[in-house]
């Protein structure tokens, strides 16, 4: 009707337009002006609402309530009836005042419960991944290969975070315990190049050629990854940050690019690629090996 005042929740450029084509913009915040009405921001923490849609959930048959925001680690994300909600996702949403208590046991709101892990789901993707990596799988004319225990754990986790959860099992991490993770693997995978690799390396320099030898694998890192940066920002107009993410082929090449962007834009880059190199490398070595030898 004329002279209602409504609040509008959307992009920049998709807010300016609806506000062109209703009428003209209320210069005070009208948001909180109904008493009768809450805004809330909850952990969801609650497994029963993991892994499905907003619009799954009929808030607004059951209350009403009305998602506006959904901020994921530090990524702010509006709101869509497709929306899937995830373990740690904080949502923003508007409901009556006498539903509060209700809508907040709906979604948990613990932020306790964010930092636990749930062990039956970890460890019983661990064990589908050893034994995938275990599968040898045969071709025509006596070529097999197998994933390893690089591979088979990596696809595992590929099909089930696509799954996200299968019954009562939840296959996804809480964002805080999914973090903790990837930086205390960072720290495993970094002292094992270390002990490994160290005196492997001195070895090599030290010996006839070693230094050449390094000269050519740094040559061909910097150019590889240099050309790849060049033509996917010069030519195929490929976000800078994303790029960096693609050839971030290790998780601490992923943290330093993600600390010089300042966004998350070379993780998404990372997990895109990181699969199908893995992956592909496992298959060619293998190959090359029964060709070659």
């Amino acid at each position: 009707k004329r002279n209602d005042k409504i609040v509008i929740v959307g992009s920049y450029d998709a807010v300016h337009k609806m506000t062109q084509y209703l009428g003209e913009e209320v210069e005070r915040d009208i948001s909180y002006e109904n008493s009768s009405y809450a805004s809330l921001k909850l952990f969801v923490s609650n497994t029963a609402v993991v892994g499905q849609s907003i619009a799954s959930l009929s808030l607004i048959e059951q209350f009403p309530a009305l998602i506006t925001r959904v901020q994921r680690g530090d990524v702010e994300l509006l709101a869509s009836s497709e929306t899937i909600l995830e373990l740690g996702d904080r949502v923003q949403l508007i409901t009556r005042q006498k539903d509060v208590d209700e809508v907040t046991d709906l979604f948990g709101n613990s932020y306790e419960s964010l930092s636990h892990i749930n062990l039956m789901s970890f460890g019983s993707g661990m064990v589908l991944g050893l034994l995938m990596g275990l599968v040898t799988f045969q071709f025509p004319g006596g070529l097999s290969f197998k994933l390893g225990f690089a591979g088979g754990p990596m696809l595992v986790a590929l099909i089930l975070g696509q799954l996200r959860r299968t019954g009562p099992i939840i296959w996804t991490l809480p964002y805080s315990a999914n973090l903790t993770l990837r930086q205390f693997g960072l720290i495993l995978l970094l002292a094992g190049i270390g002990i490994r690799s160290g005196h492997t390396f001195l070895t090599t320099l030290q010996a006839g050629g070693g230094s050449a030898l390094f000269v050519c694998s740094l040559l061909l890192s910097f150019l590889t990854a240099f050309f790849t940066l060049w033509i996917g920002y010069k030519i195929l107009r490929i976000p800078f940050s994303f790029l960096t993410g693609m050839v971030a082929n290790q998780p601490a090449i992923l943290e330093y690019a993600i600390d010089q962007s300042e966004n998350k834009l070379p993780t998404i880059g990372f997990t895109m690629i990181l699969p199908i190199s893995m992956i592909a490398k496992i298959l060619f070595v293998q190959l090359l090996f029964v060709l070659l030898s």
